[in-house]
């Protein structure tokens, strides 16, 4: 872990004791809540990096047939 202190920051390790300081529960919600943020701020990035791209109706529906399909045909083909 790196130890990087800007202004009142915390570091990662203080970050981490001052985390597991907290019962399982506190742990789990708090833990929730920082992986929605991440969730948030990584699309952001990814939706920013990709080309938009036009797409019709029908097409968007056939995109969603042939991830369909391929799913279905995994499943089959399990042990």
């Amino acid at each position: 872990m790196r130890k990087m202190r800007t202004g009142n920051a915390m570091t990662q390790t203080e970050f981490i004791k001052t985390f597991e300081a907290f019962p399982a529960r506190a742990r789990l919600a708090i833990a929730k809540k920082i992986q929605d943020r991440m969730i948030d701020q990584l699309f952001e990035e990814l939706d920013a990096e990709l080309p938009d791209v036009e797409m019709s109706s029908q097409e968007i529906q056939d995109e969603i047939k042939a991830y369909r399909n391929e799913k279905k045909q995994k499943a089959q083909h399990r042990p």
